[in-house]
């Protein structure tokens, strides 16, 4: 599942199309308006998280990618069309993700300043909410994406390892400067991988994620699927600290 830096850079690659008129709009995506969208100029293009938005005058479009959701800019894919919008210039089309509309304001819509990405990053309001569920693990916490807007599984397991933390450690366990340096890291990573999106070079830099062995102690890295959400952690028993309670220890 593409994560907020791969939205961001999606949008990068899309805004060479605002301005112009919708020439021709289809694809199978349910209750979407093409006849509507067709003849109105792109107006903006933004992001939220995970999710990208399509503004014209009279409605916007929102497209998630999930998790194998594709897209082509100028070309086509051999998979059956979701979202396809033609312009004087090019095209852009989407296929195996979620095309939804949003008759009301983005702004209504999105809470900006949970989107580590955005300019109104809210880092204090993001710690408030990793104490709202204090008894969850920071790998589910880091996921949420009504605190933390665009960490994904790749972002998550990166952070945790630079920050030494153990996946497994329970957020209230956490010291509160840990957890800050923590939401930090993430916006930190989050716009280091953007960098990496425009090099082509994203691959290079992962640590643990997907990875065998410990940059650090040369040592096999564990992988599980830990927490709620199921999603595969990868981490080092030696160097990412479990934080307990003092009582246990």
């Amino acid at each position: 599942m593409p994560e907020g830096p791969q939205i961001v850079f999606l949008k990068e690659q899309a805004e060479q199309f605002t301005g112009q008129l919708v020439l021709e709009a289809n694809g199978n995506a349910k209750d979407m308006p093409f006849n509507e969208i067709a003849g109105q100029p792109l107006t903006a293009i933004k992001t939220y998280g995970k999710a990208l938005f399509f503004c014209f005058p009279s409605v916007t479009i929102r497209i998630h990618l999930m998790l194998f959701g594709k897209y082509a800019i100028n070309g086509e894919l051999n998979r059956e069309l979701r979202l396809g919008l033609a312009f004087d210039t090019g095209e852009i089309n989407f296929y195996a993700c979620d095309c939804r509309l949003v008759r009301c304001s983005l702004n209504k819509l999105n809470d900006w300043s949970t989107d580590v990405m955005h300019a109104s990053f809210d880092p204090d309001k993001a710690l408030e909410k990793l104490y709202s569920k204090p008894n969850r693990l920071i790998c589910d916490a880091l996921l949420d994406q009504a605190i933390l807007a665009g960490v994904g599984n790749g972002i998550k397991n990166e952070v945790l390892f630079r920050r030494q933390v153990h996946p497994e450690s329970i957020v209230s366990n956490i010291p509160e400067p840990e957890l800050r340096k923590l939401i930090a890291a993430c916006v930190d990573f989050s716009f280091e991988y953007l960098d990496w999106k425009r090099e082509r070079a994203e691959g290079q830099h992962w640590q643990v994620y997907r990875q065998k062995e410990c940059p650090r102690d040369r040592i096999p890295l564990r992988k599980e699927k830990i927490g709620k959400t199921g999603r595969s952690c990868y981490f080092c028993d030696k160097c990412q600290k479990l934080y307990v309670h003092d009582s246990i220890m």
